[in-house]
């Protein structure tokens, strides 16, 4: 009785496995792009929950004349309960959010590696800075 293998052969497993890797080599870029790109995305939203923090801050009276909150002081913002931290990487290292404000204008800004997260500009510049 003559038995019937119909399984792959070696030389098709190699073929299949070598497509793959190169698929992986293509693609394997673009995701890091896109995981870097959310990371970004996230400090951007981040630095608006500070913004937003602080001028609640000064709505209540909390935060009077104007001044500047850094890094390692967030979490005596009303709003805010834990510290936030920057998780983008420029240059080599990590930046820190600070925030600048005027109780008197009811504006505040907040940077990370001299970007001002809270305008459209700063913002792009911030996403753009990884390419």
């Amino acid at each position: 009785m003559k038995k019937d293998n119909k399984g792959f052969s070696l030389v098709e497993l190699i073929i299949v496995i070598a497509i793959m890797a190169v698929l992986v080599g293509v693609l394997a870029p673009q995701f890091i792009k896109y995981v870097e790109q959310s990371r970004r995305s996230r400090d951007i939203q981040t630095a608006q929950e500070i913004r937003e923090a602080v001028l609640a801050d000064i709505a209540d009276g909390s935060l009077t004349g104007s001044g500047s909150i850094a890094s390692g002081n967030f979490t005596s913002l009303s709003t805010i309960s834990e510290e936030p931290s920057c998780s983008a990487t420029i240059g080599g290292t990590h930046p820190t959010f600070s925030a600048s404000y005027n109780a008197i204008t009811g504006t505040c800004s907040v940077t990370a590696a001299s970007f001002d997260l809270t305008t459209e500009s700063g913002a792009s510049n911030y996403k753009a800075a990884a390419s």
